[in-house]
């Protein structure tokens, strides 16, 4: 039996399930004792955010953690450097030249993160890139725990990462590795990706919305192409990242052609020309006019204006929202969801809902004062978004 595409598992999942528990029993003295635990190898197409996802938890788990891309650096700085040493034999007392290996860098760094830490996670990278000579450094740490002899701190677990696809240049490990690790082949899911990267980082809100929506969906994480851009989590982080720092600097919205262009390159045509269509209807509202008076403004009558219309008046709160103005922003947030209700009570309520999930570490949104005021002002409404939060979780 084979686990097929289906039956894959989130990374946020593999990670939470098997990654954390397997780093504990892996640096457990009774667990070493009797032989220890597999390695964890996450496999998935590029971009998912194996390593970023990793390095969260060791952040909230208050872990050390140094990551390397063996494949990537010379050799030496993970195997050492052999020196010549002088070797005498007990027997005859002849003097010959024999080899002694320098400790490796890394070794000295997890040193350090371990007296620092409590658990230390040691992260391989890009594994699937490794060459023959990497190969057999791996088959000692990952038997020994040790590189050229030197023994890696006990509270330190190893993860590996890689992809599976000759288009990510894929290379064989040896049987020997292979058979020292556990293989969990994941996914990237969109809504982990929204709540713990996406708002948490202030993603563009026309990205976050663009890929939340049924329509483009498939271009959130798209198959790996050779020589061409395709749509990554990675690729829409940098992409949002490019249009933040001109709307910051520019204080408008970057012109629609600029956009195709960077945003082709990227995540490639298909996904860069749906997108800019999104972009266009997304920056063409006077959201500013409205919140200015938010008793005289129209919801757009087709649906997909009527979604991303949503979203624009969320990318304002979100981009407004401060202690010094939030009693101000909460009637004008009230009056803009009463006014969505009236015209279709989804739309309130997913602006809503929206508003709450952005209550994060950037943005701390007065929510409990929201609510109130709409239950004093909109009889029923609350209610509603709580039953609507029951039947999604």
């Amino acid at each position: 039996m084979t686990i097929d595409k289906e039956q894959e598992v989130t990374v946020k999942a593999a990670i939470n399930d098997f990654i954390i528990p397997g780093i504990v029993l892996q640096i457990r003295e009774d667990i070493k004792r009797k032989g220890g635990v597999s390695i964890p190898y996450l496999l998935s197409k590029p971009g998912a955010g194996k390593t970023s996802i990793v390095g969260q938890v060791c952040e909230l788990m208050s872990w050390g953690m140094l990551t390397i891309q063996p494949a990537l650096k010379p050799i030496e700085e993970y195997g050492g450097i052999p020196k010549f040493k002088t070797i005498t034999f007990e027997d005859s007392q002849e003097k010959v030249l024999g080899t002694v290996w320098s400790i490796p860098d890394v070794m000295i760094e997890l040193k350090n993160l371990s007296e620092k830490h409590e658990v230390v996670v040691f992260f391989w990278d890009d594994l699937h890139l490794c060459g023959p000579e990497h190969l057999a450094l791996m088959q000692e740490f990952f038997t020994e725990r040790s590189i050229r002899g030197y023994k890696i701190p006990d509270n330190v677990g190893i993860v590996l990462a890689g992809n599976q696809s000759n288009k990510a240049g894929y290379r064989s490990l040896s049987s020997a590795i292979v058979n020292r690790c556990v293989r969990l082949p994941v996914y990237a899911a969109f809504s982990d990706w929204k709540v713990d990267f996406a708002i948490q980082n202030g993603i563009h809100q026309s990205i976050i919305s663009f890929l939340g929506h049924p329509m483009y969906s498939k271009f959130f994480h798209e198959e790996e192409l050779v020589d061409m851009p395709w749509g990554s989590p990675r690729q829409w982080a940098r992409l949002s990242n490019f249009l933040t720092a001109y709307e910051d600097g520019m204080k408008k919205p970057m012109p629609s052609n600029q956009v195709l262009y960077f945003a082709t390159g990227h995540v490639g045509a298909e996904a860069a020309s749906q997108y800019v269509r999104y972009f266009e209807i997304f920056t063409k509202f006077d959201i500013v006019k409205i919140f200015e008076d938010t008793k005289n403004f129209s919801v757009p009558d087709d649906e997909l204006d009527r979604y991303i219309f949503v979203f624009a008046c969320l990318n304002h709160i979100v981009g407004n929202y401060s202690k010094r103005n939030k009693e101000e922003m909460n009637k004008k947030i009230v009056d803009v969801v009463g006014k969505m209700f009236e015209a279709d009570e989804s739309l309130g309520l997913l602006l809503l809902k929206e508003i709450i999930l952005q209550d994060s570490k950037r943005v701390k949104i007065d929510i409990a004062s929201i609510l109130k005021e709409l239950k004093e002002k909109h009889d029923g409404i609350v209610q509603k978004v709580l039953d609507k939060r029951k039947e999604d979780d």
